[in-house]
């Protein structure tokens, strides 16, 4: 495995054009999340206290969900990605827009291979305070 930066992490703004198409997708279809299913035994969410949703961007049932979109998502944010690692990246993995509630906690985990890069992106947050992310660094220590 290999370190693209000193931190093992980097925060940026999504380039504006990647942010308006999910968001655009985010304010059509909000409403149509529907609950994640998680294995039995998965600890990733506390979801049997606080059951995620989801909004697949691949649903095509959704309106401008699709393949196409996913295309879209993809090849605008590939650039970005790909001056981060310099590496020349290959499609993987876009899930869609992961809605949290109140109460939720994403376990501390590491992306598996061959997830080498990845990226997350806040579409929309209705929070009383900043929901924490915390990232472990390559030095061992918590930044949120």
């Amino acid at each position: 495995m290999r370190n693209y930066t000193t931190m093992g992490f980097t925060k940026i703004r999504a380039p504006e054009h990647v942010f308006e198409l999910i968001k655009t997708f985010w304010d059509i279809n909000k409403d149509s999340a529907e609950p994640e299913k998680w294995r039995r035994g998965n600890i990733y969410t506390n979801h049997w206290e606080a059951p995620s949703k989801m909004l697949s961007v691949e649903d095509q049932n959704l309106e401008g969900g699709g393949t196409i979109l996913k295309s879209h998502i993809w090849n605008a944010a590939r650039s970005t990605i790909e001056n981060w690692t310099g590496q020349r990246l290959a499609e993987c993995s876009l899930y869609g827009i992961r809605i949290y509630p109140e109460g939720a906690v994403l376990a501390s985990h590491v992306d598996r291979l061959p997830l080498v890069a990845s990226a997350i992106i806040n579409v929309d947050q209705d929070v009383d305070e900043p929901w924490p992310l915390e990232v472990i660094g390559h030095d061992g220590k918590a930044y949120n």
